[in-house]
């Protein structure tokens, strides 16, 4: 059976409060200014609880939960301290990763490690500014 290759996904039904790699258009970067980054304690199935940063843009509503892949990425661009992130653009894209639970490849959110283009000079650029959920 085939599927239709855009539409409404099913994960888009559920409560999620955090900014999932089916919100982001494949194959395109979406470019998003970081409006503050705060630690929080997530608690994933089983109950194991985890402190990351919660990354919320400029002008969304969900937040994204920053990963230590990720948040290498910010660091190497905006430097390791997060209050110097507040202002700053970054790329989010989807990625492949390995599902520790199943060993099979699933869908991820990543951050470009490459601060994108000013506004100004994004001329012939894929990313679109602000354009993602």
């Amino acid at each position: 059976m085939n599927a239709p290759a855009t539409g409404t996904h099913y994960k888009s039904m559920y409560d999620k409060d955090y900014l999932g790699s089916w919100e982001l258009p494949p194959g395109r970067d979406i470019v998003v200014t970081i409006e503050s980054v705060k630690g929080g304690e997530l608690t994933a199935i089983g109950g194991k609880k985890s402190k990351k940063p919660i990354i919320s843009f400029v002008g969304k509503e969900k937040k994204f939960v920053c990963n230590v892949t990720n948040s290498k990425a910010i660091a190497g661009m905006y430097g390791v301290y997060v209050e110097g992130w507040k202002g700053k653009r970054i790329a989010l894209f989807v990625a492949q990763t390995r599902d520790p639970s199943t060993g099979g490849d699933i869908d991820c959110i990543r951050v470009r490690p490459v601060a994108p283009p000013d506004r100004e000079t994004k001329l012939a650029q894929p990313a679109t500014e602000d354009g993602g959920p």
